[in-house]
């Protein structure tokens, strides 16, 4: 039976508890410490938003239980990579990831020189082949271990972002905007690629602070003060949507890739250790994804034929990327978000341990 690994935690025992649910989830037992170790950082905005993009603290604590545990940080790399609408190095600074990765001397991977090389996979893909063209992914995470640093949030193409959401920017380069409209089944596809690369995948998800409404950028912060961990990304996925307390029936990659036997959706099969005896036992956190109307722009114009080849595939491309940048950092931070951050770095504890980790 797979297990999944749900604990509390606080700011003054966050890294204490990283190491317990890691125990939990018995990680030593799929991340070997024989070969080169790969943390996927998650980026969702270059600016900082708080549940927006891979905490301090939470990677801090990964690294902290893993040198602990005798893992040489020589063999350990953190990656990410950048999309049309976002820049590695601004968001690797206004994240605070810099300071974490030089207090543990590991190496960073921007993906962006990354060398992508095809991959030949056991079956056919639903439809990444089709809308790409190709099956590709960065040589130098080839026989890694894969380990997951997403949050919990919201999303308005996916309903909910988590482990299976993370390979999105692992896989893919700058023109993964292309797969939106069949985003679930690119996600299992990506979810068969990771399966079939990696030495091992795991996943470490961060809820001391929940992203609620229009994800993954224009949110409502929630404090949540949990942790999630498991080998298993569907059955990862499957429990952080019953605690979001989202329509898991509208998640539909968790049933497609249990339906392709890629991982465990049903929460009967899956066995929860930590924190909780049952899953009943679980908060719910009653979370309400919407779309913001840079992806109801989105969605609406890619329904048109003709329309993802004149906006996306064209010279035209700069229009919704520069758009989005003017939507996201000019009109919607400043007019509404910037409380929220305010609210996080001035009123909360997971505020102010985010700021100790500045430059």
């Amino acid at each position: 039976m797979v297990k999944v690994a749900v604990v509390k935690t606080s700011p003054k025992t966050i890294h204490e508890d990283i190491a317990r649910l890691l125990d939990h989830a018995e990680y030593d037992k799929f991340v070997s410490k024989d070969v080169m170790s790969t943390i996927k950082l998650n980026l969702s905005w270059s600016k900082f938003y708080p549940a927006c993009s891979t905490n301090p603290y939470v990677f801090d604590g990964l690294l902290r239980k893993m040198i602990a545990d005798g893992f040489d940080n020589r063999s350990i790399q953190a990656v990410e990579n950048e999309t049309v609408v976002t820049n590695i190095y601004a968001g690797t600074k206004g994240n605070n990831w810099y300071p974490v990765m030089k207090k543990h001397k590991i190496k960073f991977l921007p993906l962006i020189h990354a060398e992508y090389v095809d991959v030949k996979l056991p079956r056919r893909t639903l439809v990444l082949e089709d809308t790409f063209g190709e099956v590709i992914a960065p040589k130098e995470i080839f026989g890694t271990n894969i380990i997951h640093l997403p949050t919990f949030k919201t999303h308005g193409h996916t309903q909910m972002t988590g482990a299976m959401k993370d390979s999105f920017g692992l896989y893919l380069t700058k023109n993964r905007h292309l797969a939106h409209l069949k985003i679930h089944e690119v996600l299992v596809d990506l979810l068969l690629l990771q399966k079939t690369i990696s030495n091992s995948e795991f996943v470490l998800t961060d809820g001391t602070v929940m992203g609620d409404g229009p994800g993954p950028r224009t949110m409502i912060p929630k404090i949540g003060n949990l942790l999630l961990a498991s080998s298993d990304m569907v059955a990862a996925d499957s429990v952080q949507t019953r605690i979001m307390g989202l329509d898991r029936s509208r998640v539909h990659k968790l049933r497609i890739a249990e339906e392709l036997d890629l991982g465990v959706a049903d929460l009967e099969k899956i066995e929860l250790v930590g924190d909780f005896e049952s899953m009943n036992d679980l908060p719910n956190f009653h979370m309400s994804p919407g779309q913001s109307p840079v992806i109801q722009w989105n969605r609406g114009f890619l329904k048109f034929p003709g329309m993802e080849t004149l906006l996306f595939r064209s010279p035209l491309m700069w229009l919704p990327t520069q758009l989005s940048g003017l939507y996201h950092d000019a009109i919607w931070l400043p007019l509404k978000g910037k409380k929220w951050v305010k609210w996080f770095l001035e009123e909360t504890e997971w505020g102010e341990l985010w700021q100790s980790y500045s430059d």
